[in-house]
């Protein structure tokens, strides 16, 4: 029967259609991850460089307490040559070496803060280098899927193209019942006889029709799957 040539003919496009169709809407999830990559390395380099400016101003106020507790020593050692009593200097001793213990400490997270800011200046340069070779990287990649989606776009047109010759040939009931099948998400709408059996879902046919599908003179369908069946010599 020519009309089922035709239809297989247009059953093999539209799977064709529907892998390119499939792997077109893909290309955007695509680019859309490769936006994430970059994005995920710039919430990393933002956080550290933000890290890096706080312990930057951590040291500058730190050094600003420990010049004005310069400044009280200095002011406290001049009041010692001036003091007349035993107890007043014994105050101000006390008052130097608290000032002196303040100092110390301060003194030390400067050191373990520049210690953290040579650290996040490395960190930061390492993912500076690595962000812009993934900006790099993806820039490339959304080159080759924009190409991609051009080329898949220009096979559509192609296959659909050919899809509408196609379509024009076929019986009108014939072409709404095998669309039907195909809308519901059977695969492969026409399918041949295997062993006297749906090759879509395997279910057995019964003889007289198996002979009249064999005979080919009119559109048989199977009563299980509603799928559309054909007769292949190399099925049997």
């Amino acid at each position: 029967m020519v009309e089922l040539d035709f239809l297989l003919k247009l059953q093999e496009i539209d799977l064709q259609l529907n892998e390119i169709r499939a792997e077109h809407g893909n290309i955007p999830l695509l680019v859309k991850e490769l936006d994430k990559d970059v994005d995920e390395l710039k919430e990393e380099l933002e956080k550290q460089e933000s890290e890096l400016k706080a312990s930057k101003l951590a040291v500058r106020e730190a050094e600003s307490k420990v010049a004005l507790l310069a400044d009280i020593t200095d002011k406290y050692k001049r009041q010692l040559l001036t003091v007349k009593t035993n107890r007043e200097y014994s105050a101000l001793l006390t008052e130097i070496e608290a000032v002196k213990g303040e100092k110390d400490e301060l003194e030390e997270q400067i050191i373990r803060n520049m210690e953290k800011i040579d650290e996040a200046v490395n960190q930061v340069k390492e993912k500076k280098g690595k962000l812009e070779e993934a900006v790099k990287i993806r820039e490339e990649k959304k080159k080759e899927l924009q190409l991609k989606m051009k080329s898949l776009e220009t096979e559509i047109d192609v296959r659909g193209n050919k899809r509408e010759k196609i379509t024009v040939k076929i019986d009108r009931l014939t072409l709404k019942l095998y669309e039907r099948i195909m809308k519901s998400r059977i695969k492969n709408a026409v399918v041949a006889l295997r062993n006297g059996s749906c090759g879509g879902c395997f279910a057995m046919i019964p003889l007289q029709k198996v002979a009249d599908i064999r005979k080919g003179k009119q559109i048989y369908t199977c009563d299980y799957c509603g799928r559309i069946l054909y007769y292949d010599e190399s099925h049997g």
